[in-house]
């Protein structure tokens, strides 16, 4: 009788050990041909899809419109590869209202759209640029877009990703939506808020903690790799601080110097602020306040980022940047190295038709809000995709012609269809001191990077 219960009991074990080597063995199988599809579609953009956030989505001059959108570098990489995007057309003016060029001058005058959007442009079709403006990395896997949204983020969550998963019952984040599709590529570029924040604000104490980068980036790209055959391009993150966005304290310094006829050393101890700093939207508000008696203390420290901030943002940003690498290698997938082209696009420019562009406010590079790029910053962008691609898959994509978009790109120089152009010198433009930005679209901007106004 004990031996009989023995061998039955022998029996059950090795039945057991047998079922697990084989469930572990059609997981491995299974992994290894995902593995193998992947690899495979490096190249094949059949079923093309885009994650991440503003920068992907084409938002420009402080809003995610249409009239913008489509000059995004998705859509250019799409057109030069000849495969299909579909994006989720924002009618204007935009989500927020997009600021425009009033008047060029020193300083410019910025202004808005007028109106209410009335949200996409067409509410049934499923985009497959799922990018959501003010996204975290956290968000790319894990948010979904609320039916009754409630602030300026969760509007933006809903008319992207809400439409038509709404008509149908449907509620899903980015990944999801493009698990759902079985796509044979993935476009991936995520975690510029994460660092971003940092401007906003001014501390690197806001940015995601490194820790909490790593296990949320290594989440997302395990669940592509989980639950699509997609070959991953996945893309780094640009040096936050190198952005007009942030203006150089010593420009600051030296431009009010010429208007007041103050020492540099007096405005310094009156501002709070000294060469290597980095003043943000909130300081340069608080500069006329100071300057006429209203504010009796320096800039607030959310108005700056010292120099030694800057160090820590961009140490942190490095940090980011190598998780992202070990990540891309573990999946077998194309780094794009964004960082890498905005650093060369800061420190050297960039000349087309004759005319060199540069990363200062109004330099032709980035859009009024000092952040995003113009028409012409995204055809850079989108070129510096494409020849990845072409040097990893061996591929002879096309790169985008800048000389025709340049020409048209009403900020790039000399500012197509600004009557008063002309007075605007390159050296003036180089030196531009970034006016106010409305205070609605600075609130919108705080909102999207999770700073509530």
């Amino acid at each position: 009788m004990k031996l009989s219960r023995r061998l039955l009991l022998l029996s059950a074990v090795s039945s057991l050990a047998l079922t697990l080597v084989s469930c572990s063995s059609g997981s491995s199988n299974t992994q290894a041909s995902l593995t193998a599809a992947q690899a495979a579609n490096a190249g094949n953009f059949k079923t093309t899809y885009f994650l991440g956030d503003s920068l992907t989505a084409g938002y420009q001059s402080g809003s995610l419109i249409d009239t913008s959108q489509v000059n995004g570098w998705g859509p250019l990489v799409a057109k030069q590869a000849n495969f299909p995007i579909v994006l989720p057309l924002i009618a204007p003016p935009g989500a927020p209202n997009q600021l425009t060029l009033v008047k060029l001058g020193v300083p410019p005058v910025l202004g808005q759209l007028s109106g209410i959007t009335k949200g996409r442009d067409n509410s049934s079709l499923q985009a497959t640029n799922v990018a959501v403006p003010g996204a975290l990395l956290n968000d790319v896997l894990n948010t979904v877009p609320l039916l009754t949204p409630t602030t300026g983020q969760q509007i933006l969550n809903q008319l992207v990703l809400g439409y038509p998963g709404f008509g149908i019952g449907l509620v899903d984040s980015q990944a999801q939506l493009a698990a759902a599709a079985k796509p044979t590529t993935i476009f991936v570029w995520i975690g510029n808020n994460d660092a971003l924040v940092a401007d906003f604000t001014g501390t690197p104490a806001s940015m995601t903690p490194i820790a909490t980068f790593t296990t949320q980036y290594q989440q997302l790209i395990n669940y592509l790799q989980l639950n699509t055959s997609a070959h991953l391009v996945i893309a780094n993150i640009p040096d936050v601080t190198a952005v007009p966005y942030l203006q150089p304290a010593a420009n600051i310094l030296a431009l009010y110097s010429a208007a007041s006829q103050l020492p540099v050393a007096t405005l310094s101890v009156l501002f709070g602020i000294a060469p290597g700093d980095f003043v943000n939207q909130t300081g340069l508000a608080q500069i006329p306040l100071i300057l006429s008696g209203s504010q009796t203390t320096p800039i607030t420290d959310a108005g700056v980022l010292s120099a030694a901030e800057v160090v820590t943002v961009r140490a942190q940003v490095t940090a980011y940047n190598q998780v992202i690498a070990q990540n891309a290698t573990a999946a077998g997938g194309t780094l794009v190295d964004i960082n890498a082209l905005f650093a060369q696009v800061t420190a050297n420019g960039i000349t087309v038709n004759g005319i060199p562009g540069t990363s200062a406010f109004l330099g032709g590079i980035f859009s009024l809000d000092g952040i995003h790029p113009t028409n012409t910053g995204y055809a850079i962008v989108a070129n510096k995709f494409i020849d990845t691609m072409n040097a990893a898959f061996k591929t002879t994509i096309p790169d985008v012609d800048l000389v025709p978009i340049a020409a048209i790109d009403p900020l790039y120089p000399p500012y197509p269809g600004h009557p008063n152009a002309t007075p605007l010198a390159r050296a003036a433009s180089v030196n531009m001191l970034m006016p106010v930005i409305p205070q609605l679209s600075a609130e919108r901007l705080k909102d999207l990077t999770g700073q509530q106004p």
